[in-house]
């Protein structure tokens, strides 16, 4: 286990399979990437669902939820792209490698060793079986993980300062692109739930 394996380990604060992929997703976009990625202020990160490897991403190629250059896409797969705005550039990583994992087993352990009696064995066949596989994910060949290609992307809006106004229910202020009406009011997200069709 290398070292930038261990700090993205240590970012995540867990060992799992996922951080192992978000790793080597990360780790094959950079290098994909190459000389795009000499002005990171120009980098941006897209994932397409929320998981561990999230972490992964972040720590490796210094794309984070605080700087604004990392953006949750929401369309529920495992796709992973470095994008350079400048110059349009963009890798995109899918990760085949769930397609045909079997989960079966894992999900076997896991549930032995969530009951009150689990016994020490089963714990520890548990994290052997996770550190096989995850010792598989970080020596098997990209090609094995990821479908990887070059795509086109428009360049994502700029985030900066948002304007906020208040919400006419709760009063905090809140993002005026997120504030939608209903029944002459302007309310945020949390407040429009509140509210009986």
């Amino acid at each position: 286990m290398g070292s930038e394996f261990k700090d993205a380990v240590a970012f995540h604060q867990h060992l799992c399979l996922d951080i192992a992929i978000g790793y080597r997703a990360a780790k094959v976009l950079v290098s994909e990437m190459g000389d795009q990625l000499k002005n990171m202020k120009e980098v941006v990160a897209l994932v397409g669902n929320e998981t561990c490897a999230v972490d992964a991403i972040q720590e490796i190629t210094g794309c984070t939820f605080g700087k604004r250059n990392l953006i949750l896409t929401h369309i529920g797969k495992p796709v992973y792209i470095l994008q350079n705005t400048a110059t349009g550039t963009a890798v995109r990583a899918y990760c085949k490698y769930w397609d045909t994992f079997d989960h079966s087993q894992l999900r076997a352990l896991r549930k032995e060793t969530k009951r009150p009696d689990a016994s020490p064995e089963a714990k520890a066949a548990l994290q052997k079986k996770t550190e096989e596989i995850i010792d598989a994910i970080l020596a098997a060949p990209d090609s094995a993980l990821f479908s990887i290609s070059e795509v086109s992307l428009p360049p994502p809006p700029k985030s900066g300062k948002y304007q906020a106004e208040p919400c006419d229910q709760c009063h905090e202020h809140v993002d005026i692109a997120l504030l939608k009406d209903k029944g002459g009011k302007r309310l945020c997200t949390e407040c429009l739930g509140t509210i009986p069709a």
